[in-house]
């Protein structure tokens, strides 16, 4: 019992770090109506900006130099002082820079997106939050800076009689967010500036007529909420051994995934409560805290013991959405855009038939030599853009707001290997992996069929839930699968490696795999391979948008109240269509497999699935040929294949992220169809114009 007390008094540190960032969360959807999945990054950036002018005395402004000439320079880097500030000065400038990035990111991305549907200010927080992670990474490096001692350091001896010693700040820690929970409930139900914020977001039209800005509330509760998170992450930086601190080094992913926990603990308090909130973000870091200790026994289940603390939060976001419902009022909005538009295809085997010849043409000029990275971008643009038609379907056909479509790719390609495995080694595999050693064909359905029964049990809640509120659920499954299930050797049976290998199918005596005799990825059978799964999916998800399926689809998405007057079953919809875009993830995880020859659990992280639901989102998530464009935008894709070979060793790739981040804001704002549609009606313009 004593063990059992100590581990849940430990885990108060870091579960005052989630419950002020969980205030944070409510802070910024009382005023503005948002729920940033943006927060941990903005913790992230404060937190190395501290850092980064305690230890080398320079401050990194969140934006990089793109201007090709030597004159005219944004700045970047200004120097504070040589070799560091005090850290007094250092945690001024680190809050200084939060309430600046809380602030120009509501002037710039949400005060435009005001009166965007709920799709658009999620896809924009998303873009936000992998903006801020390529700017961290290419400012700060890959140095990690080092977690901070800012609370006085210590252990308390034999702490309430239990024999263990505690460090101090776990118990400052708590008593800290207690009093920051406190006064900000206090603000907003004692202040002018509460009062005004609260019913705000009960009307905005009310809040205009007594004299009140909407769009001046909701900068100043940026400007709070970001400042909160900065201090907060500093803070608990002295908390080297607990959560995703406990190695002591702080990593752009690794904070930012912290709003996974600061999100479900904000649940608790329905995004309204500062004090439940609080509470919520406490009683987590407590039970993560207690798990950690219970695995660590010998009753443990052993299946069980990895991503076990992961689990914590996915679990009370389940349970707050399906026992609660719709937890998320609506803002009193003057106005709210509808979602974008879903074309109807037209003349798909057209182009079927001529883009298929380009693409082989294209697989056999590519191979061999120095052209074979063209032959591995074009796979890997083919893979991606099939990946994208599941967010087609799920997102833009139903609008369903899915976070982990990568997670579903990752499930059937492991399984897929563990099916095709048989327990044998080789010198260059020297980590055998035991499994039936099924023939491809059989293994790769297991595989889809494993990616759709997920896909299915990821969408039942959706039955009660929708928009944003789902979108928290996937992002949690998102955070949670890997180390839960990718990287248990118990469940996935990888490697002591870390990696499965995949074995390549053979068809009518011709091997289907990606590498070809050198090593290099550029064997044009499996381009083809890959084109004929990427074609008839792209013919079969165009087919559904024109038939009953699709246009029940449709209904879902527009109104589902008035869907279901008119007798369409919303549940089933919904089910079906989580089923019909795990399949189709599912495939191309399969083939991902194939063309990695070995998978692991780094390929399928949440990371992964945020980077192609922007890239998607640029192309036009609500249509076969966004899912296209979005594909050759992909990561590693052609585009970036072909822009760092004609930019000659530019390392296009270190800005992949904040280019894809930037771009889905601006796509967002500018143009929330995509870029597909909008360069279909232009050239359908150009041809009536040239037309005698």
């Amino acid at each position: 019992m004593r063990e059992v007390v100590f581990s849940l008094l430990a885990g108060l540190g870091i579960g005052a770090l989630y419950a002020m960032l969980a205030t944070g969360l409510v802070v910024i959807y009382r005023g503005s109506g948002v729920i940033n999945f943006a927060h941990g990054a903005f913790a992230m950036y404060g937190a190395f900006t501290f850092d980064e002018a305690r230890r080398n005395g320079h401050l990194r402004l969140p934006w990089v130099d793109l201007l090709p000439t030597r004159r005219w320079n944004l700045p970047v880097d200004i120097r504070l002082a040589d070799g560091g500030v005090s850290t007094p000065l250092a945690l001024v400038v680190a809050v200084v820079m939060a309430g600046f990035l809380g602030l120009l990111v509501h002037l710039v991305v949400f005060r435009p997106l005001r009166d965007a549907a709920a799709l658009g200010k999620v896809v924009a927080s998303v873009g936000v939050m992998l903006y801020l992670q390529g700017v961290a990474q290419l400012h700060f490096g890959s140095g990690r800076p080092r977690a901070h001692d800012i609370l006085p350091t210590g252990r308390i001896d034999d702490v309430l009689g239990l024999g263990r010693e505690l460090p101090r700040s776990s118990l400052y820690l708590p008593a800290i967010a207690l009093l920051v929970g406190g006064a900000l409930a206090l603000l907003f139900r004692a202040t002018r500036f509460g009062l005004a914020t609260r019913g705000a977001a009960t009307s905005e039209k009310g809040a205009v007529l007594l004299g009140f800005s909407p769009q001046l509330l909701a900068a100043c509760n940026w400007v709070l909420a970001s400042t909160l998170a900065t201090v907060a992450t500093v803070l608990v930086g002295s908390l080297r051994e607990v959560g995703p601190l406990r190695t002591g080094t702080l990593t752009p992913i690794a904070l930012s995934g912290l709003v996974v926990a600061a999100l479900a603990a904000a649940l608790i308090g329905g995004m309204r409560s500062i004090l439940l909130a609080t509470c919520g973000g406490l009683a987590i870091g407590a039970a993560q805290s207690l798990l950690g200790y219970g695995s660590s026994r010998a009753w443990f289940p052993l299946f069980l013991r990895s991503g076990v603390r992961e689990v914590v939060p996915l679990a009370v976001v389940v349970v707050m959405l399906l026992v609660r419902g719709q937890v998320l009022s609506p803002r009193g909005a003057i106005e709210e855009r509808p979602l974008p538009s879903s074309p109807r295809p037209v003349r798909v085997s057209r182009h079927v038939l001529l883009w298929s010849m380009i693409v082989v043409a294209a697989a056999f000029v590519f191979q061999g030599g120095a052209r074979a990275v063209f032959s591995f971008g074009l796979s890997t643009s083919l893979i991606a853009a099939l990946i994208m038609l599941s967010m087609v379907v799920v997102t833009g056909y139903v609008g369903q707001i899915s976070l982990m479509q990568m997670s579903f790719a990752g499930v059937a390609a492991l399984v897929v290997a563990r099916m095709l495995a048989d327990g044998s080694s080789s010198p260059s595999r020297p980590f055998a992996i035991d499994g039936p050693g099924l023939p491809w064909a059989v293994a790769a359905a297991l595989g889809v069929a494993a990616a759709v029964a997920v896909g299915v049990l990821v969408g039942w809640p959706s039955v009660r839930i929708r928009g944003v509120q789902l979108a928290v659920a996937t992002v949690a499954v998102a955070v949670a699968l890997p180390p839960l299930y990718f990287e248990n050797a118990k469940l996935s049976g990888v490697g002591a490696d870390g990696l499965q290998p995949v074995r390549a199918p053979v068809v009518f005596g011709v091997s289907l795999a990606a590498r070809g005799d050198r090593g290099l990825i550029d064997r044009p059978a499996f381009i083809v391979f890959v084109l004929v799964a990427l074609t008839v999916t792209a013919a079969g998800v165009a087919n559904l948008r024109r038939n009953g399926t699709g246009r029940r689809f449709l209904a879902v998405r527009a109104n589902e109240r008035a869907a279901a007057s008119a007798g369409v079953d919303v549940a089933r919809t919904k089910l079906l269509a989580f089923a019909f875009g795990s399949a189709i993830a599912g495939v191309g995880g399969v083939l991902l497999g194939v063309q990695q020859s070995d998978v692991s659990a780094a390929s399928f992280t949440s990371q992964a699935s945020l980077l192609y639901l922007a890239f998607a989102c640029i192309g036009g998530i609500t249509s076969v040929n966004g899912a296209i464009v979005g594909g050759v935008l992909a990561p590693s894709g052609l585009f970036t294949v072909v822009v760092g070979r004609v930019l000659g060793g530019s390392g296009i790739d270190r800005y992949i992220t904040i280019v894809g981040g930037a771009a889905l804001v601006l796509t967002t704002i500018v143009s929330p169809d995509g870029v597909a549609p909008a360069l279909q009606r232009r050239f359908r313009a150009l041809g009536r114009r040239l037309q005698p």
